[in-house]
């Protein structure tokens, strides 16, 4: 339930919940463009690869947004505007099961395509390749997982489809249930997103998420450790040293020097998503999940920026982007 408070404080103004269908709101048009362009109304970071993904052999069906998460799980996500509409789990499931077998190679034309389509950025496929690499915050992944996970998300949902949710999860299925209610208030409306399954306090359970077997696919293709990773093994960065974003930065970002939003200091933690220490916060986090809130929270609009290898946007003292100091060492040692 939301409450309006008028400007003098002393009167609080009950705002009803509307519907989807009521105010107009259409699901591709309307619901898809929200997530796509703000996917932490989920519930979580994930980085958009496609929508309207239809390249399933053999067959017409449309998956209306995947995902990564920061886990190395592709994510199908199902939208419905009409709580009443059935069949979005298994309709989930069968795009699950259809991309299951997807690898990060087969994964890159779709993700530089919809770059470019909805950024109006071509991409290389070694740089799409290291956005992947670098969104995900595990030094160990070098593949997807082979189980995506599912989100449904929905104005509401039926109990047939809840109960069937359910039965899933405890049948090891990574599957959960998001609402989003719209409210109109004034000429405005309000979207208030909600995780209903799993409940708040069962989420600790989706933190071991079962790993790919790790041996499986290391020795494929061109599996190259983290950034950081390599800076920090190999003495190229040290714990506590200065680091600035000024590199390659998106037209709304301009640096300022000695603003703490532009600098961060390397914490030399080696198999956690915590590498930097941001100075304008004082909280840790990896780089490229700072980078890209950094580019999101600056932008006028709040633009999901997309895929972000911050390791591109970060230099050192020397004013070397972390990424050429590490390309550089790998360069002459292999």
């Amino acid at each position: 339930m939301i409450f309006s408070i008028s400007n003098s404080l002393d009167k609080a103004q009950k705002i009803q919940a509307g519907s989807f269908v009521a105010l107009n709101i259409w699901e591709r048009q309307h619901i898809e463009e929200w997530i796509r362009t703000n996917p932490e109304m989920l519930g979580e970071d994930l980085l958009i690869v496609s929508i309207e993904f239809d390249r399933f052999s053999n067959s017409n069906d449309r998956l209306d947004v995947l995902a990564v998460d920061r886990s190395g799980n592709l994510v199908v996500i199902e939208l419905k505007r009409d709580p009443a509409s059935g069949y979005a789990d298994l309709q989930a499931l069968r795009y699950a099961a259809m991309v299951s077998s997807m690898t990060i190679e087969l994964l890159l034309p779709y993700y530089i395509s919809y770059r470019r389509k909805h950024y109006e950025k071509s991409l290389s496929d070694g740089e799409a390749y290291d956005q992947i690499i670098e969104f995900v915050e595990s030094d160990t992944f070098s593949e997807l997982s082979n189980k995506p996970r599912i989100i449904l998300c929905s104005e509401g949902f039926s109990k047939e489809i809840t109960a069937t949710v359910l039965w899933l999860r405890e049948s090891d299925i990574d599957i959960s249930c998001v609402t989003i209610t719209p409210y109109k208030l004034q000429e405005n409306i309000i979207i208030v997103p909600k995780v209903v399954i799993p409940l708040e306090e069962a989420k600790q359970y989706l933190i071991d998420i079962k790993r790919k077997e790790e041996e499986q696919d290391k020795a494929k293709r061109r599996y190259r450790p983290k950034t950081m990773k390599i800076l920090i093994e190999n003495n190229l960065v040290a714990e506590g040293e200065k680091i600035y974003l000024k590199n390659s930065l998106p037209s709304h970002v301009k640096f300022e020097n000695n603003h703490p939003v532009f600098i961060a200091t390397i914490t030399g933690k080696l198999g956690q998503s915590n590498a930097i220490l941001w100075e304008n916060d004082n909280n840790e986090y990896s780089i490229s999940a700072l980078t890209w809130k950094i580019f999101k929270d600056t932008h006028s609009d709040k633009n999901d920026p997309g895929g972000v290898n911050g390791n591109c946007h970060w230099v050192n003292e020397a004013g070397k982007s972390l990424w050429e100091v590490a390309e550089e060492y790998l360069t002459r040692n292999t």
